[in-house]
């Protein structure tokens, strides 16, 4: 039997629930059957189970996996049985074994374990994506993290640095700006009243720019925070969307992005690839810690997001 996890209402934690599912069969055509090793675990996959991003249900969460290649569908001939492949971006990752088209699998280097594969690739091709996609950072630009003490905050907020960016990051709780003290340029706190004020201190004009991880609770800051004809990524938000003036923002020629990372790795996913794992190596990225949960145990994952107790990135063991 196939462990495999499921939600048939929207709702919190306690909606997700192992089931176990008959073998999944043959691969079709372009198909390959995944037999996972570690499974990623991402915010949005809170945002499915919510009906934040409505799916049909039921639904088998999560969009990020590593694992091994048990059987190969006509017509792929780039990938062996036996063969150790991850994916970022194919829903229904929440499981034991899965079909899923070739297309969407990345082969991977054999110097790193599956559970930090599973802890660092979609955040660090996010993080990859915000630095050149969203936007295309230079250089001597001073950015704005809020929220850089999240999974793809830390990251961005740290690349951006090594990338010759000065970097300003918030976080809600002592703890975690401590975490970041030393990494980044400047940490403050992402709840205080005069947090504008504070970062134009440190960039009289405003920064160039102000990456967006936390939403709502940040969004008057943000905007306060960034310069006339600066650019404002919306990545996350996990305070909730954030409502605002859309014409004041035209007026000051603020350049307003965001949505699915995927456009912005159209025709440069290997090299996307390539960077976060060389990223990583090299130790721009920092350790990436990770804690590991068992599969069928995956709404006490979820449980430790929304509590906001959890400690570097999740992964999910079959």
């Amino acid at each position: 039997m196939n462990t495999t996890i499921r939600f048939h209402s929207y709702g919190g934690p306690e909606v997700l629930q192992a089931e176990n599912q008959a073998d999944v069969g043959a691969p079709s055509e372009g198909q390959v059957r995944l037999r996972h090793l570690a499974i990623g675990v991402n915010f949005i996959d809170t945002m499915f189970r919510r009906g934040i991003v409505p799916v049909p249900l039921p639904a088998v969460p999560g969009v990020e996996g590593v694992g091994i290649v048990e059987a190969l569908g006509a017509g792929v001939g780039a990938l062996k049985v036996g063969q150790r492949v991850a994916y970022y971006l194919a829903p229904g990752s929440y499981t034991q074994v899965r079909l899923i088209d070739a297309s969407a699998l990345v082969p991977v280097p054999d110097d790193l374990g599956a559970g930090q594969i599973a802890a660092v690739l979609t955040k660090g091709l996010t993080a990859w994506a915000g630095l050149n996609g969203y936007h295309q950072m230079q250089p001597g630009e001073t950015i704005l993290v809020q929220g850089a003490s999240s999974s793809v905050g830390s990251l961005l907020a740290r690349w951006a640095k090594a990338r010759g960016a000065t970097v300003i990051g918030t976080a809600g709780s002592p703890e975690k700006r401590r975490a970041l003290e030393g990494t980044i340029d400047h940490v403050l706190p992402s709840d205080a009243q005069d947090l504008a004020q504070r970062v134009r201190e440190i960039a009289p004009g405003g920064v160039d720019v102000v990456y967006e991880f936390v939403g709502k609770s940040t969004f008057d800051a943000t905007l306060a925070s960034v310069k006339d004809g600066g650019v404002v990524v919306s990545i996350g938000a996990a305070s909730g969307a954030p409502a605002f003036d859309k014409e004041a923002a035209a007026k000051r020629e603020l350049k307003m992005v965001g949505g699915p990372m995927a456009p912005y790795l159209t025709g440069r996913v290997s090299q996307a690839v390539n960077d976060v794992f060389e990223a990583f190596r090299t130790g721009v990225l920092g350790e990436v810690p990770f804690t590991e949960y068992a599969l069928r145990n995956a709404s006490e994952a979820h449980a430790a997001i929304a509590a906001r107790t959890k400690n570097g990135a999740l992964v999910l063991v079959p």
